[in-house]
């Protein structure tokens, strides 16, 4: 029998990667179906992981082109030695400082890091409130497509709009902005880097498979556009992460 250890690791199914999507996101992943989400890069940090962002100790790195899509971070202080791991045994992923006083690695940070980071666990158009009970809520304007399997904790068929789009006349139809809230999958997203936000909202409303937008960009009052089709996977609100949809 393979013997395993810190040092020399077993293969495992569970990898950390970069999502391909039009607004790429970073994922883990146990065999083929995604784990968890960090959320796609606004320019200040992943949407969902308020701790992966720049600090005293790491300048963090996000490049998306034509070409690629890749994140990597430096240690601005040189007397420190840091080490990214893929944990087996807790299936997170796990950053460690070595502490020199205690000859031994300390952990720094890791994701996921509570119930509300199981990707998808209230299903379609549904959000998770860590400090609600229960955890999972309908987006507003939704409610429960099984009020009975919603009522025994059961949210996997998640959430139904309460009333119809109205698609030929799109005076009738709307959003609601939604803020501090890990923005949905992006499995299936348009972007464009330059449009603003007004613009964004039109070019929303003009298509009736489409069903939210943002910013790419939260910085300095926002940026960019990006808009979700379909239903809206895997949200969850995060004080103090400053998105919205």
């Amino acid at each position: 029998m393979e013997e395993c250890s810190a040092d020399d690791p077993c293969p495992i199914d569970l990898t950390c990667g970069m999502e391909p999507h039009a607004y790429p996101e970073l994922s883990i992943r146990r065999g083929k179906r995604i784990y968890y989400r960090h959320g796609p890069w606004n320019d200040l940090r992943f949407s969902g992981t308020l701790h992966l962002r720049p600090n005293p100790i790491c300048d963090l790195e996000f490049v998306h082109d034509d070409n690629e899509a890749f994140f990597r971070y430096f240690i601005k202080v040189k007397s420190i030695i840091s080490r990214i791991i893929v944990n087996p045994t807790t299936s997170a992923r796990e950053r460690y400082e070595w502490t020199e006083a205690e000859n031994s690695w300390s952990l720094y940070s890791s994701a996921p890091i509570d119930y509300c980071d199981s990707y998808g666990l209230c299903g379609v158009n549904g959000k998770c409130v860590v400090s609600s009970n229960p955890v999972c809520q309908c987006l507003k304007g939704f409610k429960p497509k099984s009020q009975v399997n919603w009522n025994s904790l059961i949210w996997a068929q998640g959430c139904e709009r309460k009333t119809p789009l109205m698609c030929q006349n799109k005076e009738k139809d709307g959003f609601i902005k939604f803020a501090n809230l890990k923005v949905p999958d992006t499995t299936n997203t348009w972007v464009n880097a330059s449009m603003n936000l007004k613009n964004c909202r039109a070019k929303c409303l003009s298509n009736c498979s489409c069903v939210a937008y943002s910013n790419t960009d939260i910085r300095e009052g926002g940026s960019g556009c990006v808009i979700w089709f379909g239903d809206l996977v895997d949200i969850r609100e995060i004080p103090g992460a400053g998105c919205g949809v």
